[in-house]
C-alpha cells in the first residue's frame, strides 16, 4: 500500500472548474473537487458525489486547462529533485536563489536546490543548441559549468559560480572572479556532490505555464495549493494555475510519455528513399490524431495515447518491472469508413497478441501480460485493403504494475 504523505484537507468552494480523475485501470470520473484529504478525493457532479481512494488514481486533471500560450518562459530552472520551472527571472545572492514563475508565483530557496538554469528558454528552432546543452549538462564535471554562446554554438568554462543578477554572472576562474555579462551566458550547471538521497516524490503537479513540481507534501488552503518538493522547496500555487496532479509515479507509465527506442515506418507506395514530407506524414503521433485533434474512438475522446499508420513499428525499453500493457485500440473516428490494419504486440521479440482491426470494428480494450518483458514493440501492419484510412489509435496506452 502506497504511503502518500499528502496533507490534503479542504472543502474547495473556489474549485468551480471540472476535474477528471483517472484510475490505474483506465476508468474516469469527472466533477468538481468537493474535498480532498490524505486518503481520498470527492468529485461532485449532477449525479452526486463520487469518492475515490488516492491510491487507486493515476491522475487528477483539469478538464479545461488554462494553458495560455502567450506566457512563454524566458528561462528554465531545473531543481535537484527533478522539478522543472518555467520562469521569467532568476537571481542568486550568497546562498539564496530567487525566481518568479511565468504564472507570477515567487519562490526563494537555498541555491543548493538548483541543479541548472538556462537563460534562453528552448524553442523548436534551437534543436542544434538543445542537443549541445543536453550534452554539456550531462558532462561529468568536478566544478560548476558556465555555459556561453559563441558564434551560434555553445561552450563552457569550469569554475565556481557566484552571485547572479539581471546583468551579471559572477564566475570564479583560476581564483579570479570574472563578471560575465548575462546576455553572453546561455546557462549554468551547478556541480552537486552525491549525498543523502532525497525523500521519494509521491506525485507531480503540472501548472498552466509548463512548470512541473515534484510533490513530497501538499495542502490545499482556500484557493491556493501549498506544496513542498522532495528538496524542501515550498511553493504556493493558485488553484486556477493547476492543470494536473499526477499520482502515477512508479505505478503506471503512459507510452506517449516514454522515450521511444526506435520508430520505423514503411509507406504504402514503394520509395527507395521517401521524400521528407512523406516520411513525416507517416510518423507516429503522441496524444493526438494525424489531423492534430484529440484521439477519438466510438465518440469518446482520449487525452493520452498513440496514433500509428500502416506500416509502423514502435519499440520501447520498459523503465521498470511492469506487469500489464493496457490500451483501447481502434481506427480513429476521423477515418472510420476505411481503416484496415493488422496489429501485433511483441515482448522481447515474442508475439504476445495479434489481431485484425477494421473500420467496422468497435474499439476494443487490450490487456496483455508483459511480466518480465524488457523491450515492448507495437506493430501496425497493412490489412487486406490499401493503406487509406489506416490510422490506428492506441488510446490510453500504458504499462502498469
Amino acid at each position: 500500500m502506497l504511503m502518500w504523505n499528502l496533507l490534503l484537507s479542504v472543502a474547495l468552494v473556489g474549485a468551480a472548474a471540472d476535474f477528471e480523475a483517472q484510475s490505474l485501470d483506465g476508468q474516469t470520473v469527472a466533477g468538481q473537487i468537493a474535498s480532498l484529504d490524505a486518503r481520498q478525493v470527492v468529485l461532485r457532479s449532477d449525479d452526486g458525489d463520487t469518492t475515490l481512494a488516492l491510491g487507486s488514481l493515476a491522475a487528477l486533471a483539469r478538464r479545461d486547462p488554462n494553458t495560455d500560450a502567450r506566457r512563454k518562459a524566458k528561462l528554465w530552472v531545473e531543481l535537484v529533485d527533478g522539478s522543472g520551472l518555467a520562469a521569467v527571472d532568476y537571481a542568486v545572492k550568497g546562498d539564496t536563489a530567487r525566481l518568479t514563475l511565468c504564472s507570477g508565483v515567487a519562490a526563494e530557496m537555498p541555491s543548493r536546490n538548483v541543479q541548472w538554469v538556462r537563460f534562453s528558454a528552448p524553442t523548436a528552432d534551437d534543436e542544434k543548441l538543445d542537443k549541445q546543452w543536453t550534452d554539456i549538462i550531462a558532462t561529468k564535471a568536478t566544478a560548476d559549468l558556465l555555459v556561453v554562446r559563441k558564434s551560434g554554438a555553445l561552450d563552457y568554462l569550469e569554475g565556481v559560480q557566484g552571485d547572479v543578477d539581471a546583468d551579471t554572472c559572477s564566475f570564479e576562474l583560476d581564483k579570479e572572479v570574472i563578471p560575465v555579462k548575462r546576455p553572453k551566458v546561455e546557462g549554468i550547471n551547478y556541480f552537486r556532490r552525491t549525498g543523502a538521497q532525497l525523500p521519494e516524490a509521491v506525485g507531480q503537479l503540472a501548472t498552466a505555464d509548463g512548470s512541473r513540481l515534484a510533490l513530497r507534501a501538499i495542502e490545499l488552503k482556500e484557493d491556493a495549493v501549498h506544496l513542498t518538493t522532495p528538496g524542501g522547496v515550498a511553493f504556493d500555487v493558485p488553484l486556477s494555475e493547476v492543470v494536473r496532479f499526477d499520482f502515477s509515479l512508479g505505478k503506471i507509465a503512459f507510452l506517449s510519455d516514454l522515450t521511444v527506442e526506435s520508430a520505423t515506418t514503411v509507406p504504402y507506395l514503394d520509395f527507395k528513399e521517401p521524400p521528407a514530407a512523406i516520411a513525416a506524414s507517416y510518423q507516429f503521433r503522441r496524444d493526438a490524431s494525424f489531423e492534430g485533434n484529440p484521439l477519438r474512438l466510438d465518440g469518446k475522446v482520449y487525452r493520452k495515447g498513440l496514433s500509428l499508420q500502416s506500416r509502423s513499428v514502435l519499440a520501447y525499453k520498459l523503465p521498470g518491472k511492469f506487469r500489464l500493457f493496457k490500451s483501447v485500440v481502434g481506427i480513429d473516428d476521423s477515418v472510420r469508413e476505411t481503416g484496415d490494419v493488422h496489429v501485433v504486440i511483441k515482448g522481447d521479440g515474442k508475439v504476445l497478441w495479434q489481431g485484425d482491426i477494421t473500420s467496422a470494428d468497435a474499439a476494443q480494450e487490450l490487456e496483455v501480460d508483459v511480466a518480465g518483458v524488457k523491450r515492448l514493440e507495437l506493430v501496425v501492419d497493412y490489412g487486406e485493403d490499401s493503406s487509406f484510412g489506416d490510422w490506428l489509435d492506441f488510446a490510453d496506452a500504458r504499462v502498469t504494475k
